[in-house]
This record gives C-alpha cells, structure tokens and sequence, in this order.
C-alpha cells in the first residue's frame, strides 16, 4: 500500500482492445481502464465489484490511487474519467493519469457541507447548491479525499464563495475565488406567497384606478347635462 493513499485496486493487463472486446469484458464484470502519462500507456481491466466496493469505502469518490497489476508493479495514479451508463447503471471505462511524486498535480476534490443554516432552520429558506467538487493544486501527499465548508452563519439570502473554504498550507483553490459555492434562497411556497400577494396589490391598484375612472365619467356627464 502507498504511503501516499490508502486506495488501492487490482488491475489485470488486456490485450485485446477496440468495442468489441471492451464488451466481452463487461458481460463478464470487468471494466476496460487506461493508464497513461507523459511516457507511458497501459490497458488493464479490473473487477466491476472491487472498483464499485472501493467507490463505497471511499465515499463515493476516488482521487489518488495505486493501481497494482498483481506481479509488484504499483503505479500511483488520478481518476481522471469514468464513463457511466446511467440507464444500465454500467460502469463503461475507467481513465487514469499518470502521478508522479512530488510533482504538482490538478484535480476535483468533493465538497462536503457542515452545520446547520440559521435560513434554513429558523426561516424556512431552501439551500443552492452550485459546486459540489473544487478544483484544487497540490502535491499528491497533500491531495484531500474531501474540502469541508461550514454552513452554521448562513443566513437567508446569503451565499459562500470558494475564498471561504478553509484549506491547509500547500493546497490552491483554483478557480474565481468569488464564485457562489452554496446559497440560502427563499423556499418555493414562501416564493409563491410573495408573488400572489403581489399579484392581489396589483389587482386591488386596477380596481381602485376603475373606481376612480368611473366616478370621473359621471362627474363629467352631469357638468355636461348642467351646462345645457
């Protein structure tokens, strides 16, 4: 096991490429994956359920991996693509990159929100969300299975921005740092109690200008009948 990350998967070289065998690989519960980097490029397959376990294990989401082919040779590597079928819920194909120790590297990390929003507990507000992964710089020693924001000053109408999530010495956010992350809005039934009222002012405003449209019509008529 690295000392770097504490993920590891199983891979198994494939000679055979192209559609066609990718198939035959997933009938038999094996996803086609590709390893490569600067100098190399491998084909591997590995085990459908030991990759869906691992995925688990980790949340849901893996960065930094080792990828052991079974003879001792163990490549540190970063999910860079995974290529899913939604309908079948069928993992088609794994990509990973090349990482090379005490290089930089460049990845999406997952956000994770932590309190509770005073908008939303006291006020009914509803949260937005607009980023769930973070792309961050680092080293890989340094990569984070997760960045955590605390939601607990969240007020209704207020958002967060990415220069506010807490991050430890070595790690960039990389992006626009006043990029909205997460935002505490007006819920969908208080939203439309706003606009009815709305909408009953506007029409009270046209039955009041009717009304006095109307007694200016009359007024007028009898000045026209007491000048004859």
């Amino acid at each position: 096991m690295s000392d770097i990350t504490d993920s590891s998967l199983l891979v198994h070289p494939r000679e055979q490429l192209g559609s066609s065998a990718s198939s035959k690989l997933r009938s038999k519960g094996h996803i086609p994956v590709v390893f490569y980097g600067k100098d190399i490029l491998k084909h591997y397959s590995t085990d459908d359920s030991q990759f869906r376990s691992l995925m688990r294990s980790s949340g849901g989401s893996i960065s930094l991996i080792e990828l052991d082919d079974g003879t001792g040779n163990k490549e540190l590597a970063l999910l860079k693509d995974m290529q899913v079928d939604t309908v079948k819920d069928a993992i088609l194909h794994l990509d990973f990159v090349q990482v090379t120790r005490g290089q930089t590297l460049e990845t999406k990390v997952p956000l994770e929100l932590t309190g509770e929003s005073p908008g939303v507990k006291n006020m009914g507000g509803i949260l937005e969300f607009h980023l769930s992964e973070i792309l961050v710089r680092c080293r890989p020693s340094q990569l984070p299975k997760s960045l955590s924001l605390d939601i607990s000053n969240l007020d209704l109408g207020g958002s967060l921005q990415i220069k506010d999530i807490p991050v430890t010495e070595g790690i960039e956010l990389i992006g626009d740092s006043e990029s909205n992350v997460v935002t505490c809005v007006g819920s969908a039934s208080g939203r439309a109690g706003a606009e009815e009222e709305t909408e009953q002012e506007g029409e009270s405003s046209e039955e009041s200008s009717e009304d006095d449209a109307s007694a200016e019509t009359d007024q007028s008529q009898e000045q026209a009948e007491g000048s004859e």
